[in-house]
């Protein structure tokens, strides 16, 4: 298709001619799509955009952990502990690259909104945080979109506690507007075909809650979860031994409100993986009942842990 000037829309494989940017995993209008453009080998586009994704990612991580404890070296172990946990390795790296790209994205997500809800500059950093948003469903990572906007969600409610909460419920209902204004106008040329592929598809009635579940991890095994696997068969979000240590003492600062919250962030991914009565909750939420697996839930572990290592 690009090779005659099209933009490959339609494949013959899928529904006898299915819009093939209505697929929701499919990648399209990222690097890897910049790439093939330009250098027209699918080989070497998807290595040089794995590469820079996989920069991008402790990069995204590196300017928040900045912004956060305004520590360049902290910032800069954060950084590493995002691009080198257990769950890059064992589920990111080994899986396709629609989820690396969107797990890239997630930082930036977190920082702009963290931005809009803490400085003057709201409009632009909504903007900013939406656009990214719309990004992270471009590239066909769905699974990390639905985590990503739970965290949002989580932040934006957790924001709310102190002084000042009408002025904090009103700033964060703008802040919220405006991002999901800009995220559905930017990704609506890939969201509308991937809701019409979906209806036609057997995600139209979700999943069973068994496949929801998966395999949810085992807390027996919390050292190989979350500290170090050296086996590496099952999902991990093992943040490493020194990335462990380093959570552990931030938590020490359980007093700031970020570290509280990435602590009650670690505690619902805890929860959430290991298939307790969380998990039943989140499979009633529109969204996450046509997502499997919960120990992918782990994201939600990573994120924060990353951050606390700071």
């Amino acid at each position: 298709s690009l090779k005659n000037s099209q933009l490959p829309l339609w494949t013959p494989y899928f529904y006898s001619g299915h819009p093939l940017i209505g697929i929701p995993e499919n990648y399209l209008f990222d690097l890897n799509f910049l790439f093939l453009f330009l250098l027209r080998n699918v080989y070497l586009s998807m290595n040089l955009a794995l590469i820079l994704y996989f920069f991008i990612a402790g990069l995204g991580m590196y300017l928040l952990s900045c912004n956060l404890v305004e520590n360049k070296k902290a910032a800069f172990i954060a950084a590493i502990v995002f691009m080198l946990n257990g769950f890059m390795h064992s589920f990111i790296l080994s899986g396709n690259i629609n989820i690396l790209e969107g797990y890239a994205l997630m930082p930036f997500i977190f920082l702009f909104t963290y931005r809009a809800l803490k400085t003057k500059d709201w409009v632009l950093y909504s903007i900013l945080a939406g656009a990214f948003f719309a990004l992270q469903i471009l590239s066909g990572s769905l699974i990390v979109f639905f985590y990503t906007a739970l965290i949002i969600m989580f932040y934006f409610v957790f924001n709310l506690i102190g002084k000042n909460f009408r002025n904090s419920l009103v700033k964060s209902a703008f802040v919220g507007m405006v991002i999901a204004a800009v995220c559905l106008s930017l990704a609506a040329i890939k969201l509308l075909p991937s809701l019409e592929f979906t209806n036609m598809s057997s995600r139209s009635s979700g999943v069973s809650f068994q496949e929801f579940l998966g395999q949810p991890i085992k807390l027996s095994n919390f050292i190989g979860t979350f500290v170090t696997d050296f086996r590496y068969n099952d999902i991990s979000g093992a943040v490493g031994i020194i990335g462990f240590l380093l959570l552990m003492l931030g938590l020490a600062n359980f007093r700031k409100k970020m570290v509280l919250f990435s602590i009650i962030l670690i505690l619902f991914s805890v929860v959430f993986s290991s298939g307790t009565f969380v998990a039943d909750l989140m499979f009633k939420i529109p969204g996450f009942d046509k997502l499997s697996n919960v120990e992918r839930a782990l994201l939600l572990f990573v994120f924060p842990a990353s951050v606390l290592s700071a």
